[in-house]
């Protein structure tokens, strides 16, 4: 027997199953590919999404730290600056020390400009 079967896989049409294979790979190839750039949570398009909005709220964080430093540096001279409170009492109170007088001067000039 000097001629040797071989065993192939064929369809009906005679072409070999692997071929459909390929296609099927290709096909299933493309669509996890499309899904991952585009419709999964984690898409590329959303990744860069959620950076500019980690981006955003790093900066709004920094604002808050310098924010509350600014209320802590306050709140520590509130409590140790007796000058600084009496000063804020006077200014936002209208308030006087005992034995003073607190005059308020309205300005006639600027509410008669108002009128013109």
């Amino acid at each position: 027997m000097a001629a040797r079967l071989e065993k192939t896989h064929r369809r009906a049409d005679g072409r070999p199953w692997s071929k459909r294979r390929w296609w099927l790979l290709a096909i299933i190839t493309a669509a996890l590919l499309a899904y991952i750039l585009l419709g999964s949570q984690a898409s590329l398009f959303r990744l860069h999404e959620l950076e500019e909005e980690e981006k955003r709220l790093h900066e709004r964080c920094a604002e808050a730290r310098k924010t509350a430093a600014y209320y802590r540096d306050l709140l520590e001279r509130l409590d140790t600056d007796d000058a600084f409170l009496e000063k804020l009492v006077r200014e936002r109170l209208g308030l006087a020390a005992e034995g003073e007088r607190v005059y308020v001067i309205i300005d006639k000039t600027a509410e008669g400009e108002g009128e013109r």
